[in-house]
C-alpha cells in the first residue's frame, strides 16, 4: 500500500465518521425571530433636574433580532437609531440621528404574556453606557404579534451625571 492509498483510506473514514456525527448531533434548538417597534422617551431625571421627553422631542426606532433558546428564555440584540430636534445656531430646531444605542440583552417569559429583560446599553453618538431594565407585555391582533414596553434605561459615563429615564416602546414581533 502506498503513501496516497493510505491516506486516501484516513480521509474516507475520517469523513464517514464526521458525517455521522453531524447528522445524528444536528437539533433545532433555537428559533429565530425579531422586532421593529418606536420608542418614546417620557422622562428623564439626571442631575437634580426633570428632563421631559417632548422637549426637545426624541424618538428611537429599534430594530431587534432575537434568538429564543427555550419557552421562556431568548437573546435579543437591539439597535435604536434615535432622531432629536435641537437648535442649530441660527436660532431653528434641526431634526437630525443624534444617536445610535446598541443593546443587547437577555429576557425572561414570567407567564401571561409577560416578559421581563434586562439590556446593557451602549450609546455610541453620546459615548455613554448602562443599562435598561424592561416589562414587555405581548398581545396578538389577528394573526400579527405586537407588544408594550415599559423601558427604564440607566446611564453612566463621558463625565456626566447618572441619569434614570422611562420610556414607551410599542411594537411588531415576527
Amino acid at each position: 500500500m502506498n503513501y496516497k492509498q493510505k491516506f486516501s483510506g484516513i480521509f474516507f473514514i475520517t469523513g464517514l465518521l464526521f458525517i455521522s456525527l453531524t447528522t445524528t448531533s444536528v437539533k433545532a434548538q433555537n428559533t429565530i425571530g425579531g422586532h421593529f417597534g418606536v420608542v418614546q422617551p417620557i422622562i428623564t431625571f439626571q442631575d437634580g433636574e426633570t428632563i421631559d421627553g417632548f422637549d426637545p422631542h426624541a424618538i428611537g426606532f429599534p430594530i431587534g433580532i432575537t434568538v429564543r433558546k427555550s419557552e421562556k428564555f431568548a437573546f435579543d440584540a437591539e439597535f435604536v437609531p434615535f432622531i432629536a430636534s435641537a437648535e442649530n445656531g441660527a436660532g431653528e430646531n434641526v431634526s437630525a440621528v443624534r444617536e445610535l444605542l446598541v443593546h443587547p440583552g437577555l429576557l425572561w417569559g414570567i407567564g401571561n404574556k409577560l416578559t421581563f429583560g434586562n439590556r446593557l446599553a451602549f450609546e455610541l453618538g453620546s459615548g455613554r453606557y448602562g443599562f435598561t431594565p424592561l416589562l414587555n407585555r405581548g398581545f396578538t391582533l389577528g394573526k400579527t404579534n405586537v407588544f408594550a414596553e415599559l423601558v427604564l434605561p440607566v446611564r453612566f459615563g463621558n463625565d456626566q451625571e447618572v441619569s434614570f429615564t422611562a420610556a414607551l416602546h410599542f411594537g411588531i414581533g415576527f
